[in-house]
């Protein structure tokens, strides 16, 4: 019996010699696995029981988070599988979010409440059949994702749905729907519409509108001489930027008699790119640190409200978990920083991103704050502070708009949204107007 017992202990001990010498001693004879080990430790274990697959699940959501090789999971999907009607909901929901990135099969289940959104977004993204739902009670999220899993031409009962993000999402599904939607309400949507129309006419109109929809629908017009025209006169950094990318990609090359004017350009972006497209040596501006007038933390509120011209967003700082990030955004946002920056990014079901001056995802505030990387899982509501590698936070956040587990330790969390219902109105193009404290 205990050579059985310690045979199948070598088995699941994740570590050296030692480690199986210190748990002996500690547990001789251990009857189950230990959720830390299976999430954290050296080599990959099956569950042996239903209550430690959620840490099974997590530990590939962190490899995901840090880009390591997959771990085969095909023995996890058949415990999964076998022992799906023991798992709790939360559970089943944090594996279908798996799954669905991954491809890989789930166990049917009768829709509820606390699984709906769940069951939509995994249809979506691997194209199931979505379940029988009374779509009139669906929230704009949930249509998005049910609009995505329908056929292409059934989606276009959503076509003049009231969330952007659906219609949007009939666009996605049926590209033959841009010239239906060509003046849809919608900034974004006519913009998409649009370029799936091939309107160039209507992008170069739209082109000239200030902040990201402006860049956007500069790129997307795609003529040398329109392209080349603002890139070497537009008053516009974030233009000039746009313009350039989107001819390096249509494989021009800079003109050698322009070389020498581009990489005296005011925004530090376009010298970069010049530099890099032509092989030039170029470094850099270095950024300092938090500056020393940032408030301390005892300073720092606990709550704020986001005023947005799609609402209102009341956030709480999360100041134990990211005391260096939140003395950092409040700071801005008391300075006025964040009034009038745009959401630049906003990808439904993923994140809504602001706090870029330039509107186009390339700037910051001028200083860094180091990564406080914290074990708050990235659910709806939860805010990032975006970066470009370690220690490299400076004035850009993300607002999740549903659960990426995937992003759990990677980005520092550093605040969550009370109020989630309405997150589904922010837009490209959407407007911060102020941050300010909720007076005690």
């Amino acid at each position: 019996m205990i050579c059985a017992v310690i045979s199948a202990l070598l088995s699941i001990v994740p570590s050296s010699g030692e480690a199986l010498e210190a748990m002996l001693e500690e547990h001789p004879f251990p009857a189950a696995q230990e959720a830390v080990l299976i999430e954290y430790g050296d080599r990959f274990l099956v569950p042996e029981s239903p209550s430690l697959v959620k840490a099974a699940v997590l530990r590939q959501f962190h490899r995901m988070a840090f880009q390591l090789q997959p771990e085969p999971v095909s023995s996890l999907a058949d415990y999964i599988t076998e022992n799906w009607s023991s798992l709790d909901t939360e559970t089943k929901n944090l594996w279908r979010e798996f799954a669905g990135r991954t491809g890989l099969m789930v166990p049917a289940e009768a829709v509820s409440g606390e699984n709906l959104t769940s069951i939509l977004r995994y249809c979506s993204e691997t194209g199931s059949t979505v379940p029988e739902v009374n779509t009139g009670n669906l929230t704009d999220l949930q249509r998005f994702y049910y609009t995505l899993a329908l056929p292409p031409d059934q989606s276009l009962q959503f076509i003049e749905d009231p969330g952007w993000a659906v219609r949007n999402a009939v666009l996605q599904n049926n590209p033959g729907a841009a010239f239906e939607m060509l003046d849809d309400p919608s900034p974004y949507v006519r913009m998409n519409a649009a370029l799936a129309a091939g309107r160039d006419d209507l992008l170069l109109e739209m082109a000239s509108a200030d902040g990201p929809l402006g860049h956007m629908s500069l790129a997307g017009v795609g003529q040398v001489p329109i392209l080349e025209d603002s890139l070497f006169n537009s008053d516009d950094p974030a233009k000039r930027v746009s313009a350039l990318l989107t001819l390096l990609d249509l494989g021009w090359t800079v003109p050698q008699t322009k070389v020498d004017y581009l990489l005296t350009d005011d925004y530090v972006m376009v010298r970069a790119i010049v530099a890099d497209a032509t092989g030039r040596n170029f470094a850099m501006p270095e950024e300092g640190d938090l500056p020393e007038e940032a408030p301390a933390l005892l300073d720092v509120p606990d709550r704020l409200v986001l005023v947005t011209d799609a609402g209102d967003f009341t956030m709480t700082l999360l100041k134990e978990a990211a005391p260096v990030t939140c003395r950092s955004f409040w700071y801005l946002a008391e300075t006025g920083f964040y009034n009038g920056i745009y959401f630049h990014r906003v990808i439904p079901g993923f994140v809504a991103q602001a706090g870029c001056p330039e509107g186009n995802g390339y700037g910051g505030p001028g200083y860094t704050i180091p990564a406080e990387n914290n074990t708050v899982p990235y659910r709806r509501g939860i805010v990032g502070m975006a970066d470009s590698g370690l220690d490299t936070g400076g004035s850009q956040f993300f607002i999740m708009l549903d659960s990426q587990r995937r992003l759990d330790c990677r980005y520092t969390v550093f605040a969550s949204v009370d109020n989630t219902d309405n997150l589904d109105n922010i837009e490209v193009g959407t407007r911060i107007l102020e941050i300010h404290m909720i007076n005690p």
